[in-house]
């Protein structure tokens, strides 16, 4: 039995991360999850495959286009196998200027047909694992020629189940209609949730979602708290629309500003207590397990993430016990 929830691990120390995934596995949630910004998402997951038994793990997201096709599965190969079957393996195309800037992925044109190239190649090669086919593919993004790739050992299983992560519709449809399901992202709001997901929700596709979640008693901090998480990824072009969408496009534009005066506390005075509440589920036990009802009619999976951005990491592994505390079955 498990309590249908998964948890993000904030990747703040590793020390954290054993924190919160052995908690998690005792207190039986469904599911533990890694990010991939500061650090690389694979590492992580093979750290926590080696210290749980049952959780099942995952990514939320790892970068799809840094690695190439066959680098990026055969780390997900290993990783599945390590866990004994348990991994979760959400990809995402990242946001524009971090693969162009950070990583030198100058060629980003086309995102939604660059992913859907990325997983025809993936299965290609998982196929090619039973068969034992070579593979010659080519298309507008990828040129494949794997002759010889013969791994002396079976994958844990014949394929891995993935889920797409993104925020435009080309994206949203593309997960549903190419991958194993969606996975949203903390600006997924209940409105975004109702007008472009749950159109695509069917029963055979999973969809599971990042929520902000800041559970205290005290319900002002609870949302003073959760300001800087939201303020930062408000930075973000790509995720835009979701705040336009709920009347904050004065909000993310006066927050961009200050993040690039470098001022924390001036993007966060510019997150008002009704995008807070508009993007996280905030307050007391009772109020926070009220709200997150209202998610569970469209996703089958809420990920809990704690606040986690401009906030001291004590105070962080607080919000992180608070909700392994309030959802333990």
């Amino acid at each position: 039995m498990n309590n249908k929830l998964g948890i993000i691990l904030d990747p703040n120390s590793f020390q954290n991360i054993n924190h919160v995934i052995t908690k998690a596995e005792k207190f039986n949630f469904h599911s533990a999850w890694v990010t991939e910004l500061y650090r690389s998402s694979f590492e992580q997951l093979a750290y926590i495959a080696s210290i749980t038994k049952k959780i099942k793990i995952g990514s939320a997201v790892t970068l799809a286009f840094t690695r190439s096709p066959l680098s990026t599965l055969r780390s997900a190969l290993d990783i599945d196998e390590l866990s004994n079957g348990r991994f979760l393996f959400g990809i995402g195309s990242g946001a524009i200027n971090t693969n162009r800037k950070w990583h030198g992925m100058e060629d980003f044109d086309n995102p939604s047909e660059r992913i859907k190239s990325f997983i025809k190649i993936t299965r290609k090669i998982e196929e090619s694992l039973t068969s034992g086919e070579d593979i010659n593919y080519q298309d507008c993004y990828n040129t494949i020629e794997l002759k010889g790739f013969r791994r002396p050992f079976k994958p844990q299983r014949q394929e891995i189940p993935i889920y797409l992560a993104g925020i435009g519709p080309k994206m949203v449809k593309t997960a549903f209609t190419e991958f194993n399901g969606y996975l949203g992202h903390v600006v997924c709001s209940l409105d975004y949730l109702k007008k472009y997901i749950q159109p695509f929700r069917n029963n055979l596709k999973s969809t599971k979602s990042i929520i902000l979640c800041s559970i205290n008693n005290d319900k002002k901090k609870a949302i003073n708290d959760a300001r800087g998480t939201i303020a930062f990824y408000a930075t973000v072009k790509a995720y835009s629309k979701p705040f336009i969408d709920l009347g904050f496009e004065n909000n993310i534009n006066e927050i961009r500003k200050e993040f690039f005066n470098n001022n924390p506390k001036g993007m966060m005075d510019n997150v008002s207590d009704e995008m807070v509440t508009s993007f996280s589920i905030v307050g007391s036990q009772t109020e926070v397990s009220d709200k997150l009802e209202e998610y569970k009619k469209y996703l089958d999976l809420p990920i809990l993430t704690a606040p986690h951005y401009y906030l001291e990491k004590e105070i962080v592994e607080e919000y992180q016990d608070n909700i392994l505390e309030t959802f333990k079955v």
